[in-house]
């Protein structure tokens, strides 16, 4: 009761520099508990790409470098392929804006086999078989750009010959891994590339990549090696990638995203600890006549120690439980269509992610303790009081 009291009191002795400590903590961990947010989003993917079994097929030579359709045919022949869905990037962007968003033509006849995990409704695949303008949206899509089921949009391609396309939104997906995305019908697409006049036959029966579904219990490594050496003695040879590892180069385009985040991190709770440590340095030091009164009236050195430890955890943990509120916010717009990298999954925090902040805040403040317990160690009783 009474090393409780002591306790309170000391966190309220110099309530502004206690208050600045907490915020101070508080800005680092949210810093952290975001970055945090964000590698373990890409973590999910190889998670989800193992329970899905897709592989991804394009050419050897470049991603750029488009594949003709009868590919897909080759490769939906090999054994251990359940189905082949060709996709071609169509990279659209709204007529009076010049923002983008991943948008892709994908078949219309297996793209439900393969993306499964789309999750859409009887009726909705219906629709999607049935209209040949029928689009499917992310729901963090739809919500930051205000569309609803049954809406036309037009889209312009950023890809040659840039082709306006009216589509009507048919479904409007909630799974967490195309939050940000468009999908629509590759038979549409090709129909408009061959209509146009400046593109050829090559150019417009085409795709970039072939999503290919395996069959449940095939080693999908011996099933990509397979798929490049039915194709490697032809033009369009090809390099067959793991979704997992396929998503993971996509988005090193823009950075190795999750080596340089963790790095950040620990930056971040490296700054948070010498900020713990400074204030409990000095904290300390002002109470050294005071430690001394509580050792004469017998305190012992490991009670004063674990009060000053519990007074630093007590720091850290508010800072780490603040912090993590407004990643929460921070998170949840990302997820909502903040983030637009393509193939990149919806970010959001999790309980367990949230823990971690907090966790780590008061991690960093029990190790900013030890060197102010060190001191207490060292106090001689005498010394002190004579600086009373």
């Amino acid at each position: 009761m009474i090393a409780g009291t002591l306790i309170r009191r000391n966190l309220a002795r110099n309530r502004l520099r206690t208050g600045l400590t907490v915020l101070s903590v508080a800005l680092s961990l949210f810093l952290f508990t975001l970055l945090r947010g964000v590698v373990s989003a890409m973590e999910r993917v190889a998670d989800d790409s193992s329970a899905q079994l897709r592989l991804v097929v394009h050419h050897k030579t470049t991603m750029t470098q488009l594949l003709p359709l009868h590919v897909g045919k080759r490769i939906g022949s090999i054994a251990g392929v359940r189905a082949v869905c060709g996709v071609r990037w169509f990279g659209g962007r709204l007529e009076d804006s010049n923002e983008q968003f991943p948008s892709l033509a994908a078949e219309t006849a297996t793209f439900p086999i393969v993306y499964s995990d789309f999750n859409l409704r009887d009726e909705e695949l219906d629709a999607w078989r049935r209209e040949r303008t029928a689009a499917v949206i992310g729901s963090g899509l739809a919500a930051r750009l205000g569309w609803q089921r049954g809406q036309r949009v037009t889209l312009r391609s950023t890809v040659p010959p840039y082709l306006p396309l009216e589509f009507r939104i048919i479904g409007i997906t909630e799974s967490g891994a195309y939050q940000n995305v468009l999908a629509f019908r590759l038979e549409f697409l090709l129909d408009e590339l061959r209509a146009a006049p400046e593109t050829t036959a090559e150019y417009a029966d085409a795709v970039n990549f072939y999503w290919v579904k395996a069959q449940p219990d095939t080693p999908l490594v011996a099933l990509a090696e397979r798929i490049d050496s039915a194709l490697a003695a032809t033009p369009d040879a090809t390099r067959t990638q793991l979704e997992a590892a396929f998503v993971a180069g996509f988005a090193k385009m823009f950075g190795d995203i999750p080596r340089s985040l963790a790095a950040l991190g620990l930056v971040v709770v490296a700054t948070s600890l010498l900020v713990l440590s400074s204030t409990m340095l000095m904290s300390v030091r002002e109470r050294t006549a005071e430690l001394a009164v509580l050792k004469v009236l017998g305190f012992r050195p490991h009670q004063l120690a674990w009060m000053v430890l519990v007074e630093s955890s007590l720091i850290g943990l508010a800072g780490g439980a603040i912090g993590s509120l407004p990643a929460l916010a921070a998170l949840a717009y990302v997820g909502s269509g903040g983030l637009t990298i393509p193939y990149f999954p919806s970010v959001s925090l999790s309980p367990a992610t949230a823990a971690v902040g907090i966790l780590t805040g008061t991690a960093c403040g029990a190790l900013a303790g030890v060197l102010p317990v060190f001191q207490i160690a060292r106090l001689s009783t005498a010394a002190a009081l004579r600086h009373t």
